[in-house]
């Protein structure tokens, strides 16, 4: 058995129940090694779901649904290089063949319209401002992605994001704005915001309006926020929430970094975001660090430039050490 049949036959045993612990954990290492593998793999298991009704008193002709399919899987699966076809030869016998086909066309047409559909926006080299179909306009940080429809849905206004991105968004309380990451949805109506997402973390700011996020995993767990608060989603699932003292969130668009009175572990903090480099404190620093207060401020100048500054604030030295920047104490 090849690789890809045997993958075909871990997703057959998953959807059917019959997977053994020691398969799914096979499976799940496999779906992690490409986000869109798990999206992919998620959608063909609420389709699979809602398939019951169907594949149980199937109302039509099995044999003319299961010929006019083939032409379309052929196409479906050359074009796109999904395994349905595979998947559907293991799952189903063949007197439920044209219940199959029902459901690879949907899962087809399901993966069409929710990606093929969709537009790929990528800040490449620099940070870039995009205006969605709806007027919204969206700054997306150096390295991000978002991605859109050119025609927005009738109920919602849906996009992707990776990375960081900071949102303007046109009111329509008709046709709510949504924002999707790895880890998180943020709803809004219409309002300005930042959302910043990881691996593992997501982080939202708002600047006016009003907006509510919820844990992708955890559907009850959830926060609304509104202007001048923030909002941390952490590896376990808790939100840490405070209010915003300044803007340095948003330092990466506009270029200005102020500090007034600020201790100095949040100053490096902010600047090691702004600037995408490791900047830490010494070990022997940590304790008594945040006794040490910056006020400063910085308009879009170098790195090196900006730890000369800090050196001249807080007496400190720096050196590098382990790719990494560090304050330290003679």
């Amino acid at each position: 058995m090849s690789q890809k049949e045997h993958i075909v036959n871990l997703i057959a045993k998953q959807l059917q129940g019959s997977a053994t612990p020691q398969e799914t954990e096979e499976l799940q290492q496999w779906l992690k090694s490409d986000t869109a593998l798990q999206q992919e793999y998620n959608d063909m298991a609420v389709i699979w779901q809602k398939s019951g009704p169907l594949l149980a008193e199937p109302q039509f002709n099995a044999e003319v649904a299961w010929v006019k399919l083939d032409d379309k899987i052929a196409h479906l699966t050359a074009r796109d290089k999904k395994p349905f076809h595979s998947i559907i030869s293991v799952l189903f016998s063949s007197s439920a063949k044209a219940a199959a086909a029902i459901l690879v066309l949907a899962a087809g047409g399901y993966w069409w319209y929710h990606h093929a559909q969709w537009q790929t926006y990528t800040a490449m080299t620099q940070n870039e401002t995009l205006t969605l179909p709806d007027q919204s306009v969206v700054v997306v940080r150096k390295g991000s992605t978002l991605k859109y429809q050119p025609h927005f849905e009738k109920d919602e206004r849906r996009v992707e994001l990776t990375g960081e991105a900071f949102f303007t968004v046109q009111p329509n309380e008709h046709q709510p704005f949504l924002v999707i990451t790895d880890n998180s949805e943020v709803k809004v109506l219409g309002t300005s915001f930042l959302v910043h997402s990881t691996n593992v973390t997501d982080e939202v700011v708002v600047m006016t309006g009003k907006v509510n996020v919820t844990d992708k995993k955890e559907k009850a767990n959830k926060v609304i926020l509104i202007k001048g608060q923030r909002a941390v989603l952490q590896q376990d699932h808790h939100f840490y929430q405070n209010q915003v003292a300044d803007s340095n969130f948003i330092a990466w668009k506009t270029g200005q970094l102020n500090f007034t009175n600020t201790a100095l572990p949040q100053v490096l903090q902010d600047i090691s975001h702004y600037y995408g480099e490791p900047i830490e404190l010494a070990p022997g620093l940590q304790a008594t660090a945040n006794a040490i207060p910056v006020t400063v401020h910085f308009n879009n100048q170098p790195l090196e430039q900006v730890l000369e500054e800090l050196k001249l604030i807080t007496g400190l030295q720096v050196k590098k050490e382990n790719d990494k920047t560090l304050f330290y104490r003679n």
